[in-house]
C-alpha cells in the first residue's frame, strides 16, 4: 500500500452565524484558531496543517504565528465546502476540524481509522453523551450510530427519545472533526444541498442524505467546543481543571 499524505485543514471565518469573530477570540492569551492549529501540529500523522479562511484578518494572525494559510471564497454555505476548495491546492487526504480542546492522541485515532479503511469516503469523530441535557442542547450536534459504526442520522435535538439504558446508545455527540478522501471531497462541493442539512445547518447531513458512508470514530471524551459566547467560560474552566487539558495548554503556550 502506498503512502497516504494526510493534511489537516482548519476552516475559519469571522462571520460565524452564532458567534461572529470566534476564530480570533482570545483564550488564555492565544486566538482560538491558534489553539486549534498548535494542538493539531502535535499529531504526527499529518504531513501539513493549514488554515482555510476567506478573511485576511484571520490569515494575518495565523501567518504572524508562522502558520500556513489557504485563502478561499467567502460564499461557501458550509465549512466542508471551504475545505473542499482548499483541498484543490493540496495533494492529500484531508482531515477537517476546529475544536479548541481536541487532544493529539484523539486526532491519531482518526488518522488510524483512515489507514484501516482507505476505501471509505468520510469519517467523523464522535463521543459518548454525558447527560440528558446534551440531547436537547442545540449547540451540540448528535447522531445515531449503527452497529457497524456508520452514522445514520444527525440532529441538534434528540430529547424526545425515551433512552433509558444509561449510556444513551445508539446516540453519540458529533464532534467538528472529519476526514475525507480526496476523491470524495472533490465531489462534495458539487452535491446538492439537502433538506436536513439546510434545516439544521449540519454539514454531515449532506453526506448521509446522499447515501455516502460516514464512519464514526469514537474519541476518548467529547470536550465542549466554542460555538456560542456562553461556552467560553466552560472551556476556560476545563483548561484549568482537566489534568490532560492543562498539560496540552502548557505545551502549546510554550511553543
Amino acid at each position: 500500500m502506498g503512502y497516504t499524505r494526510i493534511v489537516a485543514i482548519i476552516p475559519a471565518r469571522m462571520a460565524a452565524s452564532r458567534f461572529p469573530g470566534k476564530p480570533l477570540l482570545s483564550v488564555c492569551g492565544l486566538p482560538m484558531v491558534e489553539h486549534v492549529r498548535r494542538r493539531t501540529l502535535l499529531c504526527k500523522g499529518f504531513s501539513e496543517v493549514v488554515v482555510a479562511t476567506c478573511d485576511r484578518e484571520i490569515a494575518d494572525v495565523v501567518e504572524k504565528f508562522g502558520g500556513s494559510v489557504v485563502m478561499t471564497s467567502s460564499t461557501h454555505p458550509a465549512a466542508s465546502d471551504r475545505v473542499a476548495e482548499a483541498m484543490r491546492r493540496l495533494d492529500c487526504t484531508n482531515v477537517q476540524g476546529d475544536e479548541i480542546l481536541v487532544l493529539p492522541e484523539d486526532l491519531d485515532r482518526l488518522v488510524e481509522a483512515v489507514a484501516v479503511e482507505p476505501e471509505v469516503s468520510a469519517w467523523n469523530a464522535v463521543a459518548k453523551i454525558e447527560g440528558r441535557g446534551e440531547l436537547e442542547d442545540p449547540s451540540i450536534v448528535k447522531c445515531v450510530v449503527s452497529l457497524s459504526n456508520r452514522i445514520l442520522f444527525c440532529s441538534r435535538n434528540f430529547s424526545s427519545l425515551p433512552l433509558s439504558n444509561g449510556r444513551f446508545d445508539p446516540v453519540r455527540k458529533v464532534l467538528g472533526i472529519l476526514a475525507f478522501s480526496r476523491s470524495f471531497l472533490q465531489q462534495y462541493g458539487t452535491m446538492r444541498r439537502t433538506p436536513l442539512e439546510i434545516a439544521e445547518s449540519i454539514d454531515q447531513s449532506r453526506i448521509v442524505e446522499h447515501d455516502v458512508v460516514l464512519r464514526a470514530v469514537e474519541y476518548s471524551k467529547g470536550y465542549l467546543g466554542i460555538n456560542e459566547p456562553r461556552e467560553v467560560e466552560v472551556v476556560e474552566r476545563c483548561l484549568v481543571e482537566d489534568v490532560r487539558q492543562r498539560e496540552v495548554l502548557a505545551h502549546i503556550l510554550s511553543a
